[in-house]
């Protein structure tokens, strides 16, 4: 192929990127960079496991094909009818696409499970399953292939290899099925697994019979029996799939129960099998009956109530019996006995939602009471049960439609079941403006809905923030408190950096931090830092509308304490709250920019004598941002910063005396201020003492001083120092040449994601220097310095794809 043809095939890949991305984003379909992601390895064909760069998060990326079979139109419409199915904790999350450079395939993210397949699972564990944990996933099962039927969605493939498990919760990928291939001959030649599965009477005339629900209740009836029994259906019969095929549609042969099974799970599965569909039971009734064991028969059997962790779906709302026209009013009656352990759980858990009501904000209140019932290993769904049917439920629970005088307009049970089931899942705070959250943890972390829209902040009483006594609250202390450090030692560069760090080296989880700081009873003491999490995507993926409202809620939060230590902890989230405030107003993040509110933010913090406001109002002032530009006044408040301790404000009076702005130029001065902030521990501060150094700029030129400071910052993690470094070793300035040890600098330097590092890096893989030569390598990081602006790296890649031509 001609260079020509292959630039214009080029240009026609770019150009067809570049309108399939556009309609993503006018979609509002997140997409990603291909390079946010690491530790990328197949786990299948066209599937892979992935872990997003930022929040550490594992997911899982799956090709998809665009061509003239199934179009981007194909692909919009096949999100947005999934993206209206996973409000179902069941259904695998979509986070977004992206694309895999230089190859050109577009990939789907969706949530990982860790797991695999019911049938692996079933193999794995079934010795060590009680029938608890049997019945709890046919529950999940019946549960979400009835919100499938509820959508009108056939699953078609019904069987244990397309469920899987993360956690004990059952997971169903549904994306595609609309577009399921009919192709019934190679289906039967190469997936034996799931004709055993199949309905019987699509093996007896797949031709004209097309797949319906009641399909689906033959798939469920075979899953289980197989979580009943741990066997693959049919596995220790024949193998030919001729006979195989006679045993399910000319004998209708079935699989036998084995002894243990309860008699009704045992009649609701063979139900499901009956050859003839119209005798088969529809998804609600399955649901019920499944109900009705564990709430009732499990006791009967096996001296045990039976209980399912994740849904109500039958709830006994038909015990309840409130059938009178007029409401009967009750003699007092004790709500709790304190002999059993429910019910003072119930009491307690009033108290609380009591308590709430008093002191947090509405989208605080979900998190605590779940928080609450998961720390004392409790299950929801048994305890929601046990309220409804209490004697005295009328003090915990109504129900409007099933309280309807006319029986005809109140709802059958399967509807019942499935709006508490809906309840579950969106917290039932749809109705009151807040969020819809997942119950564990914080899976993409999104929670763009939590509506954080108060106009008036609450005046809260003192509540202890800490108690040391538990890792997690230490753990988020500290936190806290190197985020502030950071703020008045660091400049913004480095702080997400020096966070994730952290949070790496204690071996923390990230999105089990930020989950506990957003449901903590006390989460208002430290807004700032969730916030931070939000902005830089550190235990989720960055979300600045989600940062904005957390800012926006420190910069504006009213509390009241009488303690020093709690104030002062007050005042620097209220502080961090405003500069970060006023940052994303400067930078549009997450809200329109608004510079003059980033000054007028800055200004009145700085009136109350905040150095860091000060120095962040005199930044304004030298760039004429929200303010007229004023050079001398600039100045004159960064020094008056820097007098006072703030390192910030230090580095940026030595930049003035060496620029010249706002003062006279001295290089001498400007050095001995920049060095000032060095030795307080200012890590952009230490590069440029190195700098001068290196070049005797204000001081004397001294090598190896210059090589000390680059060190001290490069060891920081200070991608430009690390750079530095790197040069220094390959030419031998201020430490004797070490090819080596350059390439590991710069190797650092680059993965950090600087960019002439990433130059230097391809030459050297692209010369052998430090490293064995390879070519791949080379042009991968002259690649990626090329798209991050380097334009000696586009020379250099000309130059090697001459030479291999």
């Amino acid at each position: 192929m001609s260079l020509e043809k292959t630039n214009e095939k080029k240009w026609k890949t770019l150009m067809r990127n570049l309108i399939i991305e556009d309609t993503f984003q006018k979609e509002k379909i997140p997409f990603y960079q291909y390079s946010e992601f690491v530790n990328v390895k197949s786990i299948s064909k066209n599937v892979y496991e992935a872990t997003f760069k930022t929040s550490q998060k594992i997911i899982v990326l799956k090709c998809i094909s665009l061509n003239d079979k199934f179009t981007l139109d194909n692909l919009i419409n096949e999100i947005k009818r999934y993206r209206k199915l996973e409000i179902h904790d069941s259904i695998l999350k979509f986070y977004g696409i992206t694309r895999q450079e230089n190859i050109n395939n577009y990939m789907i993210i969706l949530e990982y499970v860790n797991k695999g397949s019911l049938r692996q699972y079933l193999k794995t564990n079934f010795q060590k399953l009680d029938w608890k944990t049997k019945l709890n996933l046919a529950k999940q099962i019946a549960n979400v292939l009835m919100h499938l039927h509820a959508n009108n969605i056939i699953h078609g493939k019904f069987n244990s290899e397309n469920i899987l498990i993360h956690n004990g919760i059952i997971k169903l990928n549904v994306f595609g099925l609309t577009k399921i291939i009919s192709d019934f001959l190679s289906f039967l030649i190469n997936n034996l697994g799931s004709m055993q599965c199949m309905d019987p009477q699509h093996l007896d005339h797949f031709s004209t019979i097309g797949k319906n629900k009641s399909s689906d209740i033959f798939g469920l009836g075979i899953i289980l029996w197989e979580i009943s029994t741990g066997n693959s259906p049919f596995e220790m019969r024949s193998s030919s799939n001729v006979d195989l095929l006679n045993n399910i549609t000319k004998k209708r042969k079935r699989e036998m129960a084995i002894s243990e099974t309860p008699q009704k799970y045992e009649k609701i599965y063979t139900d499901c099998l009956k050859h003839n569909g119209n005798s088969r039971p529809d998804i609600s009734q399955v649901v019920k009956n499944l109900s009705e064991i564990i709430i009732s028969d499990a006791t009967v059997e096996f001296g045990t109530i039976q209980s399912q962790p994740y849904n109500v779906t039958d709830a006994k709302l038909e015990n309840l019996n409130i059938q009178s026209e007029k409401f009967e009013i009750k003699p007092y009656s004790p709500l709790f006995n304190v002999t059993t352990e429910v019910n003072v759980f119930i009491k307690d858990l009033f108290e609380l939602l009591n308590d709430l009501f008093n002191r947090q904000f509405r989208e605080i209140r979900p998190f605590t009471i779940r928080n609450y019932i998961r720390e004392h290993k409790k299950n929801p769904v048994e305890i929601l049960s046990k309220m409804i049917s209490h004697e005295s439920y009328y003090c915990v629970i109504f129900s409007t439609d099933c309280l309807k005088h006319n029986g005809n307009s109140r709802p059958d049970i399967s509807q019942v079941v499935k709006n508490l089931s809906e309840i579950i899942i969106s917290d039932a705070t749809v109705e009151f403006g807040t969020i819809q959250s997942q119950p564990y943890n914080v899976t993409d972390a999104k929670l763009e809905n939590l509506n954080i829209q108060s106009e008036k902040f609450e005046i809260k009483p003192y509540s202890p923030l800490f108690n040391v006594t538990t890792e997690v609250n230490v753990f988020i202390k500290d936190l806290f408190e190197l985020l502030n450090d950071l703020f008045n030692r660091q400049f913004r560069e480095i702080r997400p950096f020096t966070i994730r760090n952290y949070i790496r080296e204690h071996k923390k989880n990230p999105v089990e931090i930020l989950s506990k700081m957003i449901s903590h009873e006390s989460y208002y003491w430290f807004t700032s830092l969730i916030g931070f999490f939000y902005q830089h995507g550190i235990g989720t993926v960055v979300d600045n509308q989600m940062a904005f409202k957390f800012y926006n809620l420190a910069a504006n939060d009213i509390s009241s304490s009488n303690s020093s230590s709690f104030r002062e902890l007050y005042n620097i989230n209220k502080e961090i709250g405003n500069i970060s405030l006023a940052q994303v107003y400067l930078y549009g993040l997450g809200v329109d920019k608004n510079a003059k509110k980033t000054f007028q933010i800055c200004y009145k913090l700085a009136y109350k004598g905040s150095l860091m406001a000060s120095n962040s109002v005199a930044y304004c002032y030298s760039n004429g941002f929200g303010v007229e530009k004023n050079e001398e006044k600039a100045f004159e408040l960064y020094l008056k910063s820097a007098e006072n301790g703030f390192l910030l404000a230090q580095f940026n009076v030595g930049w003035c005396y060496d620029y010249g702005k706002g003062i006279t130029k001295d290089k001498a001065k400007g050095f001995q201020w920049v060095m000032k902030s060095a030795r307080a521990g200012n890590i952009n501060a230490m590069c440029n003492v190195g700098y001068s150094y290196e070049n005797g700029i204000g001081v004397c030129k001294d090598k190896k001083e210059a090589f000390k400071w680059y060190l001290k910052a490069a060891e920081k993690e200070h991608n430009a120092s690390q750079y530095n470094i790197g040069l220094c070793y390959n030419y031998g300035r201020g430490i004797d040449r070490d090819y080596k040890k350059a390439f590991e600098w710069l190797k650092k330097a680059a993965e950090n994601n600087f960019t002439n590092s990433q130059y230097m890096l391809g030459k050297l893989f692209y010369e052998g220097n430090g490293t064995k030569k390879d070519i791949v390598n080379a042009i991968y990081w002259l690649n990626k310095a090329k798209e991050n602006g380097n334009t000696d790296a586009n020379e250099l890649l000309e130059e090697i794809i001459s030479n291999i031509i």
